[in-house]
């Protein structure tokens, strides 16, 4: 059992959700980023603006005569010589605890349970030029309390996002899909009673329009299906009562005669003859409403054109010399294509059986096949009567009987399965006649079927 695919709403809001919330939390980890970036760069920039000011205050002849400490805003510090001994320092640089001091030139960031400092060493020179450090330690616990404030707004943010983006994204889904579920009710409207009703591709957003059109192709399959069940059911209800009746008609006769004869082998031929006829109806009726709209996968096989025509000629060859009719095949180039050979022979018998009904006493029948450029035209003359022109184009459909005595006596169904068995290989069939001087029907096949 497959399983369940879900709804395409849920999928759509869900994904639309998620993107969204991705998106923000892209934006916020970025924002996050650029903050602390921001801030560390700005520190960065006040400790060396503020070191500068710090030397810029030193005397140049000796330590006593320093005019007092740097205005400093943020930064603590502290000026130590080469040995490590503090010189001089900020009033709250002793209030801070023991730091583990960066290399000369480095910046660094320290987490204490005083809280976060951002902590500078710069090489300088001491007045009367000693070498010597200063360190400076900027406390930026507020920072990260300003950080941890944002990232709290952000995280709220991305909650709140996801869930509107939820409803939104439900929201413009169920717009997107409603034209879906107009085509559902347009197409639940739709019966056996109306099946010549359309949907109106112009209706529906471009994306959907080639769904319109394939369930407008496949409608318009179904109607024809119908029309075709419908006519052959209506053809074949009027072609059975014939010989129902006749059949019914003589057990009939046999049962109130008064005189009880022995059955006859005339009396049982008669009956034998019209359930053949019943089954051939039945057979050939099934074989059109089988083979469908001329569409369905056949299996195709490399056959041989003379071997095929010959098959058929020896299958014939008793009924023809009965009839004193010369059934002969005239091809003598040998013809490759691919085909089904059973329906491919259903057809052929078919047409000669018309081909012996309608010819003369020493006539001729003829068998051929010639090639074409991609394809293989395999054909059946007569020298019959022929068929009157106006008749020509309606010949194939089935149950339509031809105008010669002939053909009344048939059931009208042969060349509607030579027709069908031709556009099952991909091919067609064309009749040539003449009043007087026969009937040649063709089928032509593309040599290589792709069906």
């Amino acid at each position: 059992m497959p399983a369940d695919s879900g709804s395409i709403l849920r999928k759509l809001q869900g994904g639309f959700a998620m993107a969204a919330t991705i998106l923000a939390m892209g934006m916020s980890l970025f924002m996050d980023h650029s903050l602390r970036q921001s801030l560390e760069t700005e520190d960065a920039q006040v400790m060396a603006s503020q070191a500068k000011a710090l030397m810029e205050q030193l005397p140049q002849p000796g330590l006593a005569e320093v005019r007092g400490e740097a205005p400093l805003e943020k930064a603590e510090w502290r000026l130590v010589d080469g040995a490590g001994n503090t010189v001089r320092e900020s009033p709250g640089m002793g209030r801070l605890p023991h730091f583990d001091w960066p290399s000369p030139g480095a910046t660094r960031e320290l987490e204490s349970p005083r809280g976060t400092f951002s902590l500078r060493s710069q090489a300088i020179q001491l007045p009367g030029g000693a070498d010597g450090r200063l360190l400076m330690a900027m406390d930026r616990t507020h920072e990260e309390a300003l950080i941890a404030g944002f990232r709290r707004t952000l995280a709220l943010g991305v909650a709140v996002s996801a869930v509107f983006a939820a409803l939104l994204g439900r929201w413009i889904a169920a717009w997107g899909l409603a034209p879906l579920r107009q085509i559902a009710r347009q197409a639940a409207d739709i019966n056996d009673k109306n099946l010549g009703q359309r949907l109106n591709s112009a209706h529906f957003p471009l994306e959907l329009q080639e769904l319109v059109s394939t369930l407008n192709a496949a409608l318009a399959r179904l109607e024809d299906s119908f029309q075709r069940l419908e006519h052959l059911g209506a053809e074949l209800a009027h072609e059975l009562r014939t010989p129902l009746q006749n059949l019914r008609s003589t057990v009939e006769n046999a049962l109130l005669s008064s005189d009880p004869a022995p059955v006859t082998p005339a009396f049982l031929g008669g009956l034998l003859e019209d359930c053949d006829q019943l089954g051939a109806l039945i057979e050939q009726i099934l074989f059109l409403a089988k083979s469908g709209d001329g569409q369905n996968n056949v299996a195709m096989e490399p056959l041989s054109a003379l071997e095929l025509l010959e098959e058929t000629r020896a299958f014939f060859e008793a009924a023809a010399e009965e009839r004193n009719v010369t059934l002969q095949v005239v091809s003598e180039i040998e013809v490759s294509f691919q085909g089904n050979r059973l329906l491919l022979l259903r057809a052929f018998h078919n047409l000669v059986s018309n081909a012996l009904k309608h010819t003369r006493e020493t006539g001729c029948v003829q068998l051929g096949a010639r090639a074409e450029l991609e394809r293989v035209c395999l054909w059946v003359q007569d020298d019959g009567n022929g068929i009157p022109s106006n008749w020509i184009a309606r010949l194939g459909t089935p149950f339509l009987k031809g105008p010669s005595p002939a053909s009344r006596d048939g059931l009208g169904l042969g060349l509607a399965i030579v027709r069908r068995v031709a556009h099952l290989h991909g091919g067609e069939m064309q009749i040539q006649s003449a009043v007087g001087q026969g009937t040649r029907v063709e089928l032509h096949l593309p040599r290589l079927c792709r069906l």
